[in-house]
């Protein structure tokens, strides 16, 4: 295969994702009212029943019934309605495993809640997807996407995302401790709890290097340099890996080597997908333009979008569309006789048409 054979080729596979993220666009555009609910629907079902597989202490909130029910509700309310549920879910499982570890919970949801709503009350999905993302083993893709995507107040959302899932995963790997009943071990459960939650090294680390990567990718994005958004993705990733193989090295955090080189390679493609659904570009047509006014010189980079008309199939009727004569129509027939005494036959037929688009003649045809 020539190189001018795989120029075209690359350019009709890229012509064709084109046209697909347009219609895709397209017909989320159109069906948006419909297709709202069905996202929260979706997403608060993956949330709740993630929680109850990782947790499941109560045996009621995992039956179908009750989730179905909750997770439609979700899809008529708004975003952080299901956020709130979710938190109630783990509140609710963590009363079952132990009431200390319920009241810990609640405290640490309530301060959450608060910096959350007040800073960062648009990033629902933030705070949901963090910890699924962590059990898929590709959290790096949160901190890079919103530094893409968001500002700097992302980093509540991402941080309160990335306390959710380690709250949960310290419960579940230390069940036996709180699922002990002796009375006297009350304030140990106190104790162990809050420890785990402000001695937890690993959160406290993976928080910080989440904050620095989503502040590096933004700070580049912004940056009038060609690629800047690639730039940004890569350098992201690499920061990210970097600085938690450091700290793994240094501190003995017991990250995974492995799932760290793997999730920062697979969450590199995710995100490179991401700005190509929402900024795809030409660098090769960039445009320089220098204009004034009375006040100011102004210096513009101008930079062209990636966009394809998405094409619409029309079908046009030429011919119109006539109803058989049905055996209810009657026939009239009657014989003139012309000045040259030649007999015609005429005949009148009397159509019945609800629609009114075949209408018969008030007069007589004469053939």
């Amino acid at each position: 295969m020539t190189k001018r054979d795989r120029g075209y080729r690359k350019g009709k596979y890229m012509t064709g994702l084109l046209e697909l993220r347009e219609y895709l666009k397209k017909s989320y555009a159109k069906y948006e009212v419909y297709l709202n609910p069905c996202v929260k629907f979706l997403t608060a079902i993956i949330s709740l029943v993630a929680t109850n597989v990782a947790m499941g202490y109560r045996s009621e909130l995992k039956h179908p019934a009750i989730v179905m029910v909750t997770a439609l509700v979700c899809s008529f309310m708004p975003k952080n309605f299901v956020v709130i549920v979710s938190a109630v879910w783990i509140l609710l499982h963590s009363l079952s495993l132990a009431t200390e570890c319920a009241v810990v919970v609640a405290a640490v949801f309530a301060v959450m809640f608060l910096l959350y709503l007040r800073f960062s009350p648009r990033d629902t999905m933030v705070v949901l997807l963090t910890p699924l993302l962590f059990v898929c083993k590709i959290p790096y893709v949160m901190p890079v996407t919103m530094g893409l995507l968001g500002g700097p107040m992302a980093i509540i959302s991402v941080s309160c995302g990335v306390m959710v899932y380690y709250i949960m995963k310290f419960m579940v790997d230390n069940t036996t401790v709180f699922s002990a009943t002796d009375a006297e071990t009350g304030a140990q459960k106190f104790r162990i709890m809050l420890d785990g939650i402000l001695d937890n090294k690993a959160m406290l680390v993976t928080i910080i290097v989440f904050a620095l990567v989503l502040i590096v990718v933004y700070v580049i994005r912004r940056l009038s340099v060609d690629y800047a958004w690639t730039v940004a993705i890569v350098s992201g990733i690499s920061v990210c890996a970097i600085l938690l193989l450091m700290c793994e090295f240094i501190m003995e955090l017991q990250f995974s080597v492995v799932g760290i080189v793997v999730g920062s390679v697979v969450s590199l493609f995710v995100c490179l997908g991401i700005q190509f659904s929402e900024f795809n570009v030409d660098y090769t047509r960039t445009e320089v333009v220098q204009f004034e006014d009375d006040e100011y010189y102004y210096y513009v980079k101008a930079v062209p979008k990636n966009i394809l008309a998405v094409p619409e199939k029309k079908v046009k009727r030429i011919n119109k569309q006539h109803k058989k004569v049905s055996a209810k129509q009657e026939k009239r027939v009657s014989t003139i006789k012309t000045s040259n005494g030649v007999s015609r036959t005429t005949v009148k037929t009397d159509e019945i048409n609800k629609n009114g688009a075949n209408r018969a003649d008030s007069k007589w045809n004469r053939f």
